[in-house]
């Protein structure tokens, strides 16, 4: 009895030695992890160390022309990024806010930023964009320090060292997002409200082509961090404030979402317009129709066009309403497999997205008959 009692007892303590050696084996291997962690941190960190500042050394955030929510809270939580890291940086708009926008800024309770009118002289860190004709007057005479995009490297230049990200990526959000991470810099609820509401806006709630894992990691770490239960319902928020041209001209609905951009010395605008549906999307393009002439003639460009869009239940059409008769040449020509025309827009049943489709297309066929 003693004999299978001393062997209980010899098992039981190796059993113990076993544990603790296990323990003590994840206890060293999860301090090396921490160790190796946060030694990446830093190191990503130092890797912006070198940005050439200019001046009082105030940095200025500043999105794209026709600001949406993307490039706004990006701003906004890209400077809050920057001053956690010992940087005088302010975020500020290009223009006055959309509807969708300012709600996202309202149920944040932030502030709206200041409007940089001009741009020259100034340290400027663009977010969202890299293309003159998007950005702030005066950028050409300003001194860039940094470029953090998720569409096409644009026309931009610096003759210094810049911090440069770009990722094909859903939205400039998600991107500022995996920037706090690779910092190892914490969100507030606030900061991640903001990027939350950005990243369900400008990837249509998850659904768009270039949305990605990040992006929709980027959702679920920010709606708990934020204390969003519901992003569904957050996001028919948004978009019911997208849908809202209320107390808008059609010039200005023509305007709140519009980027210019130059491929082979062409320079051309798209304005995209949103529609809940087929008859709002044509009652919209003949609004356009009739603003696009007089827009034309305040702008720097050769060619312009109104994109009339339709995102509801994975339904994604195109209303594309150009400007002149050189304009619709040239669509006709580098898209000639629309679907319909209907005397004012050409139609795209399957989407023509400005970002993934339109602006690459343009861009292209203008490439391959170089502009005299």
């Amino acid at each position: 009895m003693k004999k299978n009692y001393d062997r209980i007892l010899i098992l039981l303590l190796a059993a113990c030695l076993v544990f603790l050696s296990y323990n003590a084996g994840r206890s060293r291997g999860s301090e090396e992890l921490m160790k190796q962690q946060e030694r990446l941190q830093m190191l990503n960190r130092s890797s912006i160390e070198n940005m050439v500042i200019e001046g009082d050394e105030n940095i200025y955030v500043i999105g794209h022309k026709s600001p949406d929510s993307d490039t706004v809270c990006s701003a906004i939580a890209y400077a809050r990024l920057l001053n956690l890291l010992g940087y005088e940086a302010k975020a500020v708009i290009t223009a006055p806010l959309n509807h969708e926008t300012a709600y996202i800024l309202k149920e944040a309770e932030v502030d709206t930023p200041e409007i940089l009118y001009d741009a020259s002289g100034e340290n400027i860190f663009l977010v969202d964009h890299s293309e003159y004709a998007q950005a702030v007057d005066g950028l050409e005479d300003a001194h860039i320090i940094g470029i953090l995009d998720h569409h096409g490297i644009g026309t931009v230049n610096t003759g210094n060292q810049v911090v440069y990200e770009g990722r094909p990526i859903g939205s400039t959000a998600t991107i500022v997002w995996l920037d706090y991470l690779n910092y190892g810099l914490e969100i507030d609820q606030t900061t991640a409200y903001l990027l939350l509401g950005a990243v369900l806006s400008d990837t249509d709630n998850l659904t768009g082509s270039t949305v990605t894992e990040a992006d929709r990691e980027a959702v679920r770490v920010l709606a708990v961090t934020s204390g969003v239960a519901d992003t569904e319902d957050l996001y028919a928020h948004l978009h019911e404030e997208k849908l809202s041209y209320e107390g808008f001209s059609s010039e200005e609905i023509l305007f709140s979402d519009y980027k210019e951009y130059e491929a082979s010395g062409v320079k051309f605008g798209i304005g995209i317009v949103n529609a809940v549906n087929e008859d709002i999307a044509k009652e919209l393009a003949e609004r356009m129709k009739e603003a696009l002439p007089e827009g034309f003639k305040t702008r720097d460009v050769d060619l312009m066009y109104a994109s009339v869009g339709i995102r509801e239940n994975g339904e994604k059409i195109d209303y594309i309403v150009p400007c002149n008769e050189l304009s619709e040449s040239i669509l006709k020509n580098a898209f000639p497999d629309y679907d319909e025309y209907d005397g004012t827009s050409y139609i795209f049943r399957t989407g023509l997205g400005r970002k993934t489709k339109f602006v690459p297309g343009l861009t292209d066929y203008l490439g391959a008959r170089p502009h005299e």
